[in-house]
């Protein structure tokens, strides 16, 4: 919160709570946010009204470069905007060096490595037992599925397989292909784990499905489909050593408030754009809350990173932050190795980046052209116009009648490195009071529905942290 006021200050960033964000010389009321988010179905929260407000201001900043006739081209511009595009392309030259390899660092041969169940593959007949079952039921399917057992071999199994009640079995032969760990119920596994490859089940194995009869496949049988995967676990393996390597040798230190502030800053990254403060430690460097933030808002919206993080637990927060650590060495691996981007790659990215510029003034409305034209009818204020665009732009989005318009990330990085804006805390805390009684308002006058805010993350379950080093 600290490092979020002291930038807003040195933004010179008004405390007027009656505003919520400016974009250059554009304003987003308080008033106006609370109607939004108040006649939404979003949860009325600080963090929503932030988001709606961020977008609000790319909009508008984006909109501000059309006036300006900026289209943000500046070889500078250009490749702070996409760091990271160039620096995925450095790692990946730098592991393709590295790698080369680890395909073959076997632990063991194919053949041993699936005996001792680096993976599984098996076929089953399955005799159903419907929920609720009575125990005469249960009996019965029990008895079918004994019968089976008693005249399965490993030479008619697949045969047999046509007297399965699972669908398709007959045609597969019962074959449930290769699986890993936790990829079948617990009860099925433990049948499976207690078999030696070629062996049939001594007895049904019972789950929540009913009886199953299994045959664990014999290596002869898989052989083709698990050396791919073998290959996969060689490199997963040589990858994880290599990084283990990299951040011993470094002395990683995550610090003590990590996790807090990793929580704080995906609900406000643009708030630590300019925080020093160290979250790790590391021979020669630090991961600052400013690069944490940097790369979270790389992140495209639909990995849902951010939200993830606001609700994943510490233990798995401060994995996602160890794991950006990594990404910062091994960035650091590819500068000694020299790993660099070539001319067309640059010139590959420099074109999408101005693809998505002038897509984004379309979509926008605020193409420099289209601008200029509107503009004489008001005394040649562009910048006006293209903010009284966006507001009418805006306006119809949180109604559903357009439709959503993304600003990629290197797009409103640019913008935001080279134009002022402000959101205001103190503005968000009056949107939400003001909010609730729109809701209050709302919710006994309309019909039950209503458009969700433009912007707002819905939340997601925790998953684990990306790895961004991999190829």
């Amino acid at each position: 919160m600290l490092a979020a006021v002291a930038f807003a200050v040195a933004c010179g960033a008004a405390s007027n709570p009656d505003v919520a964000a400016t974009a250059g010389n554009q304003q987003l009321s308080s008033a106006k946010l609370a109607e939004i988010l108040g006649q939404s179905q979003a949860p009325l929260e600080k963090d929503v009204a932030r988001s709606i407000a961020e977008l609000w201001v790319n909009y508008q900043l984006v909109a501000l470069s059309a006036a300006k006739g900026d289209s943000l081209t500046d070889p500078k511009v250009m490749q702070d905007a996409l760091w990271s595009n160039l620096d995925n392309i450095r790692v990946k030259k730098f592991y393709d060096n590295v790698s080369k390899g680890w395909n073959d660092q076997a632990p063991g041969s194919d053949e041993e490595r699936y005996n001792n169940g680096e993976a599984y593959a098996a076929r089953h007949i399955l005799i159903k037992t419907e929920q609720g079952a009575t125990p005469e039921q249960i009996a019965a399917a029990k008895a079918k599925a004994t019968d089976i057992l008693k005249q399965a071999t490993p030479a008619n199994f697949a045969s047999l397989a046509a007297r399965s009640d699972e669908p398709g079995a007959k045609e597969r032969g019962g074959d449930l292909g290769l699986f890993g760990k936790g990829m079948m119920v617990p009860e099925f596994e433990k049948c499976v784990v207690a078999m030696k490859p070629g062996e049939i089940s001594k007895e049904p194995c019972q789950t929540s499905f009913g009886f199953h009869v299994i045959y664990r496949s014999p290596f002869a049988d898989v052989k083709d489909k698990f050396a791919p995967i073998a290959k996969q676990r060689n490199v997963a393996i040589a990858e994880s050593t290599y990084l283990a390597k990299l951040e011993s040798g470094n002395e990683v230190k995550i610090e003590a408030n990590a996790t807090v502030k990793a929580k704080a800053i995906a609900k406000n990254t643009l708030g630590y754009r300019k925080d020093n403060d160290a979250m790790a430690t590391y021979k020669g460097g630090k991961l600052t809350a400013a690069r944490f933030a940097e790369w979270l808002a790389a992140y495209p919206p639909s990995s849902q990173i951010r939200p993830q993080l606001v609700q994943a637990p510490d233990t798995l927060v401060e994995k996602f932050v160890k794991q950006i650590v990594r990404n910062e060495l091994v960035l650091r691996q590819a500068d000694s190795a020299k790993a660099t981007v070539d001319t067309a790659e640059m010139s590959n990215l420099f074109l999408n980046f101005k693809n998505a510029v002038s897509q984004t003034w379309t979509s926008l409305g605020v193409e420099p052209a289209k601008l200029a034209d509107s503009a004489k009818a008001v005394g040649g204020d562009k910048e006006k116009v293209a903010g009284a665009k966006v507001e009418a732009f805006f306006g119809k989005l949180v109604k559903n009648e357009v439709p959503f318009v993304d600003v990629p990330y290197p797009v409103a990085r640019a913008v935001q490195q080279k134009y002022s804006f402000n959101i205001n805390e103190a503005g968000l805390d009056k949107v939400i009071e003001l909010a609730k009684g729109v809701r209050a308002k709302s919710d006994s006058s309309k019909v039950p529905g209503g458009a969700p805010a433009p912007g707002a993350q819905q939340p997601a379950a925790p998953a684990p942290a990306p790895d961004t080093t991999k190829k």
